[in-house]
Formats: structure tokens, sequence, C-alpha cells
């Protein structure tokens, strides 16, 4: 791992206790009876961060799982240093365009698992046992349509944050996702019923999705507290703060309506994101620091 990706001592600490507690944990499912599982990992320029999650990946003590790189028509080394590693689990595609979720749902066409988790590059997991808790947690509960687990947010400034919260209506209304879309697994029957991802979005196509399931009550979803992945949120620009605003609000407007759409614009935070990115960049240019 080089520099910019090594993680700071507290991050390390926690990261520790992460693992130990994912490591000490015994399991009882033979290795067959485990589901297939498909790592889905859209790329577009991302030689630099694209190795921390293939070796997470490649890292897995899991039985049966490919990893499926769609890349966008990356113009640097991405697409050579994948291919350098050589392993009969990675299959790489490439498509025209890089829009985030054209290459996810070109991914979802090529899995072949009965169960489906999204990776970005910079991503990882956080234990090498990382699948074979979410799947034998999907076996435990009768292999539902979705499984998460909670997520590490971290963005390299601040210390690092667990989001889990309940996939409910209610947080959905305001705009508020249970966890990443790192840290879930979907069933890959889910997409033939729902659909795949809304490629018009760029930032929370994730969110929409969990929006179309939560509202369709067929659907199992269970749900682990246990850490299982690292979401780096380092690379967020007021580019995306605010196109993560303006999809929100379209998509609560689409979902639920006008009165949770204006409740929901009372109560968020990007605004207060993006001025704060605004501020630190006035700063940095007047002052140097």
């Amino acid at each position: 791992m080089d520099k910019k990706n090594k993680p700071s001592p507290k991050r390390e600490q926690s990261l520790s206790l992460l693992k130990k507690n994912l490591e000490d944990r015994e399991f009882e499912f033979a290795d067959y009876e485990y589901p297939k599982a498909t790592i889905i990992l859209p790329t577009y320029n991302s030689s630099q961060l694209i190795s921390i999650t293939i070796e997470s990946v490649l890292d897995q003590q899991y039985p049966d799982f490919e990893l499926v790189v769609i890349d966008g028509g990356s113009l640097d080394r991405t697409v050579e240093i994948i291919k350098s590693l050589k392993n009969d689990r990675i299959k790489v595609f490439s498509i025209a365009g890089n829009k985030r979720y054209e290459l996810i749902n070109k991914g979802i066409a090529q899995a072949e698992g009965q169960y489906i988790s999204i990776l970005f590059p910079g991503d990882f997991y956080i234990s090498r046992h990382a699948l074979r808790h979410a799947m034998g947690f999907a076996i435990q509960n009768e292999l539902p349509d979705l499984i998460y687990s909670g997520a590490l947010l971290r963005d390299g400034k601040k210390e690092a944050k667990i989001l889990y919260r309940p996939l409910s209506i209610n947080y959905l209304k305001r705009g508020q996702q249970p966890t990443s879309l790192q840290s879930c697994w979907f069933k890959n029957d889910v997409f033939k019923e729902v659909g795949k991802f809304n490629t018009d979005l760029d930032m929370r196509g994730g969110y929409e999705l969990l929006c179309r399931m939560a509202l369709t009550s067929r659907f199992s979803i269970s749900s682990t507290s246990r850490v299982l992945s690292d979401y780096d949120l380092r690379s967020v620009t007021r580019k995306m703060v605010l196109v993560h605003f303006f999809e929100t609000g379209k998509i609560i407007f689409s979902f639920f309506g006008l009165f949770p759409l204006l409740h929901w614009v009372f109560i968020q935070k990007d605004i207060k994101r993006f001025f704060k990115l605004w501020l630190g960049r006035l700063r940095a240019a007047f002052l140097g620091r």
C-alpha cells in the first residue's frame, strides 16, 4: 500500500479492532453451502486506487466468488494493472462511456453470482472474511433478497464514522440510506423484478434503488450491524455535493411527493456541506492553508 492510501494510526487501531471482531467468529457452514457471489467494480482512470480494492477482494477467504470489472475506457494504466494480476476470478469488460450506473448495470448483466455487491476504486473489505460473514448471514436468514451491513466512512480528515440504520420509509423520506451501497448484497433476481440502476443519476442510484425495493413489500431484507466495508469519501467535491443534493430532492419528490420534499429541504445537510467545502477552498486560495 502506498503512502497516499496508508491509514492514520487511529484508523489503523479502529480497523484492527473491527478485523479482530470478524476473525474471532466461527463459521458454521461448509464451503459448498455458500452461494456464489459477484463483486462488481466499475472503473475509469483509477490506476492510483484500483490495487487496494482488487487486493481486498482477491484476499477474501470465500469458496466461490468472481470479480467483474467494468471499465469505461480508461486512458491511464487501470486496465493494464488489472490484467497484470492474471487471476481467473477476475473478468474484465470495457464499454464506451464512463457513467457510473451504466458501468454497474453492465456488470450486473455479466454477473453469474446469486448475490451481487458493488465496490468502487479505493473502497475495500475490512476483513478477508467479510464475504463469508455476509453470505453466512444470508444463509442464516434463509437467503433474503437483500442483506446489508454497517459501513466505515472516511474522508482522510476526521475520525472515521460508521453508517448503519434501519431501512425504513421514514429514513428514506429524509434522503437517508441504511448503509453505503458497498455494504449491500443484492440477490441477482432483484434486478429482474425492479430493474437495474437508474442511469439518469450520477450520485444517488443506490438510494433510488433502495426506495424502489422498500416500496415493494414482496422483498425480504435482513441486516447485520457488523462493519464489513470501508468507503473512501476523500474524492468528494463541491460539484458532487450539489449533484447529491438535487438528485436526492428529485428522488424524494418522485417517490414520496411534495410535502416530504419540503420537509427534507428543511432538515438536510447538503447545503451546509457545500458551503463548508467552498469556504475551505477560499481559505486555501487566500491563506495558503
